[in-house]
C-alpha cells in the first residue's frame, strides 16, 4: 500500500490541489478556522446538554400540560379540561375494578 505524502492519517487533504492557488491558506487561517470551529462545537454541546437537562425537560412538560387546558388569557379551556377529567375519572375506575377483580 502507498500512501500519498500530502495526506494525513485520517485521510484529508493537508494541502490544496494542485493548481489552486485560491485555496492556499497559512498556518494561522487554519489554526483561527479550528478555534472557530471547536467555539461552535462547544456552543452546540452546551445548548443539547441544557435541551436534555432532566430540570429543563420536566419544565417544558408542564409548560405543554398547561398549554392544552388553559387558553393564551389564562382561562380553562372547558372542552379539554372536561375531557381530561373524563379520561383521570376513567383510568381511576379502571384500576380500581382491576384491583376489585
Amino acid at each position: 500500500m502507498t500512501t500519498n505524502p500530502s495526506t494525513s492519517a485520517g485521510g484529508f487533504e493537508a494541502r490544496p490541489a494542485a493548481g489552486d492557488a485560491t485555496a492556499v491558506r497559512t498556518p494561522a487561517e487554519i489554526e483561527a478556522e479550528i478555534e472557530h470551529t471547536r467555539q461552535r462545537l462547544a456552543g452546540t454541546v452546551d445548548a443539547i446538554v441544557d435541551h436534555v437537562k432532566p430540570a429543563n425537560v420536566a419544565r417544558r412538560g408542564v409548560e405543554s400540560a398547561r398549554a392544552q387546558i388553559f387558553d393564551e388569557r389564562g382561562q380553562v379551556r372547558v372542552g379539554r379540561a372536561a375531557g381530561i377529567a373524563a379520561a383521570a375519572v376513567a383510568i381511576v375506575g379502571l384500576l380500581s375494578w382491576r384491583r376489585n377483580r
